[in-house]
């Protein structure tokens, strides 16, 4: 026996290392000495079925082997080497699975589930995430003779090799392959069992001493309990296919049969491939950067979540004032109120319920977050339609319209903030942020906007605004319950019934938040379309109208959009003289031009004039008018330019500059005054006659 504190293999050594990666390494864990003979009587049974060899590995603080672990080579049929490792348990297990090439990994558990995080230990749980190799758990000891062995057999990925081990365990034991028959499914479900039996055989490549066998129960753990009391020694479970966000470790029936089990039992779990591995280890390491919540602050948050989901007169008069507080928002076209409503409502924690009661499995407290929520939901509408029908004269506000028009951008901000709501309500470093989290989502707002629109019979915004609160409320839920997930809530799995609320729950929610966003995609593209048809018409406008002289776009507007795609459009422009028919039928050819498509005009012109204040009336009865043909004149030599005659001095002009006359002359004081405007049209004012040479005209 060899006993190994440290590995480090010379570059001398290769030669050993390739001759270790050819044999078959069976690599035990041992955490004491009580689970010390049935893990290596496992461990040596199966390294002798395939000529390999047995790494006995142990973990403790100084890496100096405990008095405990002393194994003799004489009693074992194969080669046995001690390895003793340093650190956290997880870390040095997952160290030596790689380093030894370990190709299957034997683990021993207690049986009690860990509190917490973590489901069947802080050392367990990463192991069986992070780890490729094979693994066996094993429950209870094996030392004993084994004679019968019971094998479920569902169709899972991991049966066929718990035949194999099964051999190896024990090569003239007699093999049971159970099938347990859902009741509800009646004959159906018989056939298909014995379908399932005889394709197993199928696959099997020594099938003798295995009997089939096919029962009927109710619920396949309490089937595959009794049957494990008819007198086997030993049970051989494969690990149950999960999904990306299931806390169980084996899955649901696996998990359970290894709690309850009367006998010993082995849950195996095949080597991943490469894709699966790298998916289960991007999510243990996910989850193991969250920080923990313990079990403590677990019940805690549990606890004030049902209290909130529940329908008390609290709730409703909360619930009440923010709707009548949104409303008023909506109609003043408010922000800063409508922000008063959501942090005053307490929705976002029924919500909140919902999604947590779903990772518990908690089928009571779920249904009443949901019906809490629906009345509340129907108080909130309620409350808005009664304002809109007391409010004189009211119409569809700027705050209305946009709580009526959802976007794929909402779904966002939803999803990230159920997110942050769900931390923050599990921390309670972070809990202060639940209230800016409140503000983040629109729940009240767009409740209350839809019982206004109603009262307005605006069909259209009451419609958006109910699918605006329905997307943010699915969000929600699933953001939530995937980091209750990531936190370490999960249902218990000896409680029946709850991880198939988990299971239903995920399901449900993962459909409708599909379904949500299928109409929110529909109008996130019709509202890109609509921004960039109004850019493009901004800039026809811009490049056409705007840029002639003395003409100025008021506003204008999209009447509507006919089928033959002609595009209507209300224009309003102020000019200093009006436009004929011909140069207004030339803006509609520019604008449909640079549109793309056809454009019916409506032009509206609003006649300007213009009364400059600050050229002061000549000793004339009249102000001379604009000169119209503009005529050049140069300095005589260097001026002032006056803003006005006599007035502050804005520039000035170097001799011989020239420069055009506007307005003059004009007598104030001493002088005569030009308004004058340098060629380039960067500086305009007001000279005295004296300075400038004008050119006759």
């Amino acid at each position: 026996m060899d006993v190994i504190k440290e590995i480090k293999l010379p570059f001398e050594e290769l030669a050993a290392q390739n001759q270790q990666r050819e044999a078959y390494i069976v690599l035990a864990a041992v955490r004491d000495e009580e689970n010390l003979p049935h893990l290596l009587t496992a461990a040596c049974a199966l390294a002798q079925a395939h000529a390999g060899r047995v790494r006995l590995l142990t973990v403790t603080r100084s890496g100096a082997p405990p008095p405990w672990l002393t194994v003799s080579e004489e009693d074992w049929p194969v080669p046995i080497e001690v390895v003793v490792r340093s650190g956290a348990n997880a870390q040095a297990i997952l160290k030596e699975v790689k380093q030894s090439y370990a190709d299957v990994l034997i683990l021993g558990w207690s049986g009690r589930l860990s509190q917490g995080r973590y489901l069947l230990g802080k050392t367990l749980d990463p192991v069986l995430q992070k780890a490729a190799c094979q693994i066996l758990v094993l429950r209870c000891e094996t030392t004993k003779p084994i004679r019968e062995i019971l094998i479920p057999a569902s169709g899972g990925p991991n049966a066929p090799a718990a035949f194999k081990i099964a051999r190896a365990l024990a090569p003239d034991a007699r093999i049971t392959a159970l099938y347990v028959a859902p009741e509800h499914l009646g004959n159906a479900g018989m056939i298909v069992g014995k379908e399932r039996l005889e394709t197993l055989m199928e696959e099997l490549e020594d099938t003798s001493n295995i009997h089939l066998r096919l029962i009927v129960a109710e619920d396949s753990t309490q089937g595959i309990l009794e049957e494990a009391n008819q007198g086997y020694d030993l049970m051989l479970l494969g690990a149950g296919r999960e999904t990306l966000l299931s806390r169980f470790i084996f899955g649901d029936v696996p998990q359970r049969v290894l709690l309850k089990s009367p006998i010993p039992v082995v849950v195996i779990r095949n080597r991943l491939t490469g894709l699966h591995s790298l998916r289960r280890k991007l999510w243990a390491h996910l989850f193991e950067l969250l920080p923990k919540v313990s079990a403590q602050e677990q019940a805690d948050v549990f606890k004030t979540v049902r209290r909130a989901t529940r329908p008390s007169i609290d709730f409703f008069v909360t619930l009440t004032l923010a709707s009548a507080f949104a409303s008023l928002g909506l109609l003043l076209d408010s922000p800063a109120v409508i922000i008063g409503a959501m942090m005053v409502a307490p929705l976002m924690t029924t919500i909140l319920g919902m999604g947590l009661s779903i990772i518990m499995g908690e089928p009571k407290v779920f249904w009443r977050a949901l019906t809490t929520t629906l009345r509340g939901c129907l108080l909130a509408t309620l409350m808005g339609f009664i304002v809109g029908l007391l409010a004189p004269g009211t119409g569809a506000t700027h705050e209305m319209m946009a709580y009526a028009q959802p976007t794929l951008l909402d779904l966002a901000v939803a999803l990230i903030a159920g997110t942050t709501a769900s931390y923050a309500i599990s921390r309670k470093d972070v809990s202060a942020a639940f209230a800016g989290v409140a503000v983040a989502a629109a729940l009240t707002p767009p409740l209350a906007n839809a019982g206004l629109t109603i009262a307005l019979q605006r069909w259209d915004l009451a419609g958006g605004a109910i699918l605006l609160f329905l997307a943010n409320m699915v969000a929600i839920v699933a953001a939530s319950g995937l980091v209750f997930i990531l936190l370490g809530f999960y249902p218990h799995p000896e409680k029946r019934g709850r991880s198939a609320l988990l299971q239903w729950g995920f399901r449900t929610f993962s459909v409708l938040l599909l379904a949500v966003t299928i109409p929110l995609a529909i109008l996130t593209r019709s509202s890109v379309a609509h921004t960039h048809l109004n850019r493009a018409i901004e800039a026809a406008i811009r490049e056409n109208i705007q840029q002639t002289a003395g003409i100025e776009v008021t506003r204008w507007e999209i009447i509507e959009e006919d089928e033959d795609s002609a595009l209507h459009l209300n224009l309003t422009i102020d000019v200093p003289t009006p436009l004929s028919y011909e140069e207004g039928l030339a803006i509609q050819e520019h604008l449909a031009e640079r549109l793309g498509q056809p454009v019916a005009l409506s032009l509206s012109m609003i006649p300007i004039q213009k009364l400059d204040l600050y050229i002061p009336p000549s000793t004339s009865s009249e102000l001379p008018p604009p000169l119209q043909e503009k005529p050049i004149a140069e300095l005589a030599a260097g001026a002032d330019v006056y803003y006005s005659p006599d007035g502050l001095v804005v520039g000035e002009l170097a001799a011989g500059t020239d420069v055009w006359l506007l307005h003059g002359p004009i007598q104030h004081g001493e002088h005569a005054w030009y308004q004058v405007e340098t060629t380039d049209a960067l500086l305009q004012g007001w000279v005295t006659a004296d300075n400038l040479l004008i050119q006759a005209y």
